[in-house]
């Protein structure tokens, strides 16, 4: 009788140490379960861009001044080389003050050369006596005013020459003229909304991308980036500028994006970009659904080996829209819980769906 009491309190303490036993009339939880392992973070922003010239390979001329084009050689498509000439302007007041200062600066050439032969004459008769100082002064005084009057003449017509050049626009770089909005015989005035035409580089092609302050705030010059066309394949880009804001007002930012080159891509396009933040290899990671959060504690819901789960407290790290990097109080080959099917407590089991 004492050995049969002996074994029944064995018994009844085993049973106590055992985990608890799952509810009445259910089995273990059907789970979907995730293996820690060792995986490459990328943190990246995606943004829609458009495909631009740089700044340096983007030409769009407006017309000077009220003016007739008088010659515009090319046409929308065409490719043209450095110095090319565009466009050709009339702009007949340019042409008039040409012409005026051409004439004053003739007619101030003559009067210095008359000046300087009455004054080589009378030096002559001034040094044989028989000519009055004062005389002599007042020649020697004519050459040098018109030797300024012709200085003058000389400075506005440089002046006028320069400025009859705004009627020649010749093309500062090799490109392809991808814009043409007048013809020539038409009446031009200066206005941005009213462009000649437009000449870019298509070998100098970026991308224009707007982000928010605080996105901005993450990005840095030479960062890898991904363009695309909707649907299309990923070409290579990097970050090229991040402009800093010009005032605590503004909301969002352009930043631009150097293609690799040759591109595909047209100007104008719209694309997507991904520029990427940050890359950390071999990092311990599981999927984003693992992590819970209670109030400010993140955990999962670990597996054993014998298929029962256990609330396991982890540290996290960098997390893309996948994935997130455990930094402690996991291991890598750990199971955890992905999804189930009720909700988990410790201690329970469960079944991992294959």
């Amino acid at each position: 009788m004492a050995l049969a009491i002996a074994l029944l309190a064995i018994a009844a303490l085993g049973a106590c140490r055992r985990s608890p036993p799952q509810e009445a009339g259910t089995g273990p939880v059907p789970v979907v379960a995730a293996k820690v392992r060792l995986d490459t973070l990328r943190d990246t922003i995606t943004a829609n861009g458009t495909v631009v010239p740089s700044t340096a390979a983007d030409l769009t001329i407006i017309a000077p001044e009220s003016a007739q084009i008088a010659e515009l050689p090319h046409a929308e498509g065409d490719v043209v080389k450095e110095g090319d000439l565009l466009v050709r302007y009339d702009i007949p007041a340019l042409t008039s003050e040409l012409s005026a200062r051409q004439t004053e600066v003739a007619t101030a050439t003559s009067r210095l050369e008359a000046a300087k032969k009455e004054l080589d004459k009378i030096s002559g008769l001034a040094a044989q006596g028989l000519i009055a100082r004062n005389d002599l002064n007042a020649k020697q005084d004519a050459v040098v005013d018109a030797q300024t009057a012709l200085t003058t003449a000389q400075g506005q017509l440089d002046r006028a020459t320069a400025a009859i050049g705004r009627a020649k626009v010749a093309a500062r770089f090799a490109g392809k003229i991808v814009q043409v909005r007048h013809k020539e015989g038409d009446v031009v005035v200066p206005s941005e909304a009213d462009p000649i035409l437009r000449l870019v580089d298509p070998t100098r092609l970026q991308v224009a991308v707007q982000l928010s302050i605080p996105e901005l705030q993450r990005v840095r010059p030479g960062q890898a980036a991904t363009v695309s066309l909707p649907g299309g394949p990923g070409e290579a880009a990097t970050v090229a500028l991040v402009p800093t804001p010009a005032n605590a007002s503004i909301t969002s930012v352009e930043i631009r994006l150097n293609l690799a080159q040759p591109t595909m891509l047209p100007p104008d396009a719209a694309v997507e970009a991904e520029i990427e933040l940050e890359v950390r290899q071999g990092a311990i990671v599981v999927p984003r659904a693992a992590v819970q959060k209670d109030e400010e504690v993140s955990y999962v819901m670990a597996i054993d080996d014998q298929d029962r789960v256990h609330r396991r407290e982890v540290k996290l790290g960098m997390a893309t829209r996948d994935l997130v990097q455990i930094v402690s109080g996991l291991a890598v080959g750990d199971r955890v819980v992905v999804r189930a099917t009720s909700q988990l407590v410790e201690g329970m089991a469960v079944q991992v769906e294959k």
